[in-house]
């Protein structure tokens, strides 16, 4: 049995002692999800041409390969919509006392609490959390095509596209928003409503190379290059970092949210290899039990940084209203310049004018004209370099000495900044941890 399943039991048991008072029900229950289908297929080619033309070079006979797939897959539910959905009405009820002075003259807001009577409570105003009544699985579709070529007897060369479609994905939602410049909700009889729901979608597109080189000679190594673009109306159902909220500025337009995912990172470069030296490999003698047993190696990743959105810190007009005590609010400033922010660093923001290339919202704006995701955090560098020393002692025992170096540069790869154009520590990244050098030394026996 599910968790759901089991809530709506519990909830069933107090529906009935309520007296069957349709306010106290869970609803909407959606129905169990049967209806996934996931097929995969794929294909592998390898075309054999020994005619000596353009075509035969290209394949070098038989040493290529091309490879194609589409898979159709679903995702899980998250233990934690159900514990929100547990953790509000018709569970949990969250009731605003306002305080009165007690026999001693000392606001208590807690002096109230005896004589609050279930019968003056409107239950359809209590807020909740819910899912939509066709809640299901999220759908991904993968796109591959790959091409595979043999350039020696060990090195291979890829070039590949990918790319994944995302359906019926999880977003939150304001259920019950406030109607624009009002302060009355869409359904004036209910109170807030967060609502999680199979309302966004996604887009992403790759191209990718991949070298490798096999083990010989005592080297082997690989890099790998990652060019791509990834689009969405929201990035998660859960606020995704701290540089975008999971609800959408505009509830009645939620179409303007879709932009650069949070999750987008252009490109992306890494590598890695690993040399044992090749001198006094036999280790014989003291000068070989000395110089011989050495091996270096590396890995290294660059990348563009993170995508984040720009936040007004204020909503004049109450848009968000309830929903924001929930997940944050999203309201977004104007812009005030015509420069190309989404192309320029946080330094060069900064130093443009930083806060002022924004306009905060007025009290008769409800949303502003800054899209989603528009700026982006700085990329990542960092190069990570070991050294081993194998020492042979007797046939099969060994002294290992280890020494690996993490972000070996010391370069400082900042996190995400804060977002709101009304705090003081508005774009400063430099106040987020950035790492730093750490070396490990190591001694061990292998036997």
């Amino acid at each position: 049995m599910s968790f759901y399943s089991c809530r709506v039991i519990v909830v069933n048991a107090l529906f009935r002692a309520a007296g069957g008072d349709q306010r106290y029900a869970l609803s909407p229950v959606p129905k169990r999800d049967k209806n996934n289908l996931q097929p995969r297929i794929g294909f592998n080619w390898n075309p054999r041409l020994n005619d000596g033309g353009v075509l035969g070079l290209f394949t070098g006979g038989d040493k290529l390969v091309v490879r194609g797939g589409y898979a159709r897959t679903n995702d899980y539910a998250f233990i934690n919509i159900a514990l929100n959905v547990a953790s509000s009405f018709p569970f949990v009820a969250a009731i605003n006392l306002s305080p009165t002075p007690d026999a001693g003259g000392i606001t208590n807001a807690f002096t109230r609490l005896p004589t609050v009577q279930p019968s003056g409570l409107n239950p359809l105003l209590l807020t909740r959390t819910i899912v939509a009544d066709d809640f299901r699985s999220p759908i991904a579709e993968q796109f591959s095509l790959e091409v595979q070529r043999e350039l020696t007897r060990d090195a291979v060369l890829r070039v590949g596209y990918i790319g994944t479609k995302g359906t019926a994905l999880y977003q939150t939602i304001d259920g019950n928003p406030r109607l624009p410049f009002s302060t009355t909700r869409v359904d004036p009889t209910r109170g807030v409503i967060r609502l999680r729901a199979n309302a966004a979608s996604s887009i992403y597109h790759s191209m990718q190379i991949s070298f490798d080189k096999r083990l010989s000679r005592g080297f082997s190594g690989g890099a790998h290059y990652t060019w791509s673009a990834f689009i969405d109306d929201a990035s998660e159902i859960f606020n995704p970092s701290s540089g975008e909220v999971a609800v959408a500025q505009d509830s009645f337009n939620r179409r303007a949210d879709r932009a650069r995912s949070s999750y987008d990172r252009p490109h992306r470069f890494t590598g890695n290899f690993v040399y044992e030296l090749p001198f006094f490999r036999q280790q014989k003698g003291f000068a070989g039990h000395l110089l011989g047993g050495w091996q270096v190696n590396a890995f290294f990743t660059f990348q563009s940084g993170a995508p984040f959105t720009v936040l007004n810190g204020a909503d004049p007009t109450g848009a968000l209203s309830g929903i924001d005590a929930l997940v944050g609010n999203a309201i977004r400033p104007n812009l005030n310049t015509s420069l190309d922010l989404s192309s320029m660093s946080v330094e060069e923001i900064i130093r443009a004018g930083g806060a002022a290339l924004f306009r905060r919202l007025g009290p008769n704006e409800r949303v502003g004209n800054v899209g989603r995701n528009t700026l982006r955090a700085d990329g990542i560098g960092n190069v990570d370099f070991g050294i081993f020393k194998n020492t042979r002692i007797r046939e099969n025992q060994r002294l290992q000495f280890r020494a690996e170096m993490y972000n070996l540069t010391n370069t400082r790869n900042f996190g995400i900044p804060d977002g709101r154009v009304n705090s003081a520590n508005f774009l400063n990244q430099w106040g987020t941890d950035g790492g730093n050098r750490r070396i490990v030394l190591g001694l061990r026996y292998v036997f």
